[in-house]
């Protein structure tokens, strides 16, 4: 695969990783609210049971940000080739390594792209200046501008013969 699809692959699996953390924190976060609001109707229920339910369901609510976020918005980072991309999918994969065991493939695999031939390929999306991840062509670094006669010839030579071990 080249390191267009890669970064393809890497930014759409970060939207969907990000998009299923968000659709439960949809779904968790009403439901820990309700039951909190539930223990406020009973007047039986201690005090202090309310307050750990409490920081219970505003911790469920961090976690759940955490976790939904930052895929989102490296995902959507790596599809429009943001100069930011790589930093959100860094920090989001960081994160994702932690869920088992969807979320630490997903996290492993950014991680390997980012840090292998995706470093090399959002450095050249980044200088190419346009914003919208052109890699640069050869006028951006003056290639085109030289003469023929300052690039450098090289003649073939051919390989080395392996040594007769066989003495043939």
């Amino acid at each position: 695969m080249t390191p267009q699809d890669h970064n393809k692959v890497i930014g759409t699996m970060h939207l969907i990783y990000g998009s299923f953390n968000a659709l439960m924190m949809f779904i968790l976060v009403p439901l820990f609210a309700w039951i909190y609001g539930m223990t406020n109707v009973e007047p039986q229920v201690p005090g202090e049971v309310k307050t750990l339910l409490g920081v219970f369901v505003a911790f469920i609510l961090f976690l759940a940000l955490i976790f939904a976020i930052p895929p989102i918005a490296a995902g959507y980072g790596l599809l429009k080739h943001k100069s930011w991309a790589r930093t959100a999918a860094i920090v989001s994969s960081i994160l994702a390594v932690i869920s088992m065991p969807l979320g630490t493939a997903l996290g492993v695999y950014s991680l390997w792209f980012l840090f292998g031939e995706g470093k090399n390929f959002h450095e050249t999306a980044h200088w190419s200046g346009v914003g919208q991840g052109a890699l640069p062509n050869a006028s951006t670094y003056g290639w085109d501008a030289r003469s023929s006669s300052q690039s450098r010839q090289v003649e073939y030579a051919p390989p080395p013969q392996p040594p007769n071990w066989r003495d043939e």
